[in-house]
């Protein structure tokens, strides 16, 4: 669903689905996908080569995580006021200030190349469970692939450096409907992530913010996220500020479930992922796509008892 320098956006899952059966004859068989949306699980050996993987340069080298082909038309959304303030991005002066320290740079190895996307870290009874967007688990869809390879997370991340350590995943999962249709309306991703180089779990390191599902979606959001693509590289974690729902985006009526929440934020690829957090610090949402037409308007799902239920999942995984 990425838009070519524009985040995210919506297929049709049988498009999907015939790139990767091209891909399979032409490299050979690929690990099934589970009835089951998840768990992909990730060997301690696997995840140890991973926290090694990530050097600066191959950091710099990945690119925002694809997730189909854009939608030709604008959202049906009522149109949205001028873009103010708050919908544009600004940079956090400090990542590892206690309140921005839980967003980072998630990185993972593709099929070709190296992608990369925003996740935040939320408090669990596990202390390890990092949030993002389904597609940056799971290429979405009944013949999707989990991108499990070479999979971390870094906190605070800024121009390669990585001042709490780099979190490799050992298990990742995301919602039924993501991972049966591709619904956009349920393009929500969780990873369980092992300790650090220093032996810390993540929570202990940076902490989390809590988890919200079930609530009204009329909404104000801090927006957090590290858009990679023009005008933005990628190196900084960004912040849209005190952000109004808009509204539902009308053409996720396509998509089963609830419909996607709209808030103004001038995203793009890299910032798939990151967390819509409330004025009292809750994880209330991730981007998950935006319009190419419409580029200062930031979509998500509504976290309602289907994403409670991956949460509360992923919380129980040691």
């Amino acid at each position: 669903m990425n838009v070519p320098g524009r985040g995210p956006q919506r297929v049709p899952v049988g498009l999907c689905g015939s790139l990767v059966l091209v891909l399979i004859s032409l490299l050979g068989p690929l690990p099934a996908a589970s009835a089951h949306p998840g768990p992909a699980h990730v060997s301690a050996a696997a995840a140890h080569r991973a926290a090694r993987f990530w050097t600066p340069a191959r950091m710099a080298r990945a690119r925002p995580a694809p997730a189909g082909a854009p939608a030709a038309t604008a959202s049906a959304t009522a149109q949205p006021a001028p873009a103010s303030v708050g919908s544009r991005f600004e940079p956090v002066a400090d990542p590892t200030d206690p309140v921005f320290r839980v967003n980072g740079v998630i990185f993972f190895e593709l099929l070709f190349g190296y992608g990369r996307c925003s996740g935040t870290s939320v408090n669990a009874p596990n202390f390890s469970v990092v949030f993002t967007a389904g597609h940056c688990v799971y290429s979405g869809g009944r013949h999707g692939l989990w991108w499990r390879r070479q999979w971390v997370f870094v906190p605070a991340y800024r121009y390669g450096q990585r001042p709490f350590g780099v979190f490799p995943a050992k298990w990742l999962g995301t919602t039924r409907r993501w991972h049966r249709q591709g619904s956009e309306n349920a393009d929500v991703g969780v990873a369980v992530v092992g300790r650090n180089a220093r032996g810390q779990r993540l929570g202990a390191a940076v902490g989390g913010v809590r988890f919200a599902s079930g609530l009204k979606a009329r909404q104000v959001f801090d927006i957090h996220g590290y858009p990679a693509e023009d005008p933005f590289d990628g190196e900084t974690q960004e912040l849209c500020a005190a952000t109004p729902l808009l509204g539902r985006d009308p053409q996720s009526l396509f998509s089963d479930g609830p419909l996607s929440l709209a808030a103004e934020c001038d995203v793009t690829g890299g910032a798939s992922g990151g967390g819509w957090t409330l004025p009292d610090g809750r994880l209330n949402s991730v981007t998950a796509y935006d319009y190419a037409t419409d580029p200062t308007t930031a979509y998500g799902p509504y976290f309602g008892k289907e994403v409670a239920r991956l949460f509360h999942r992923a919380g129980r995984v040691r």
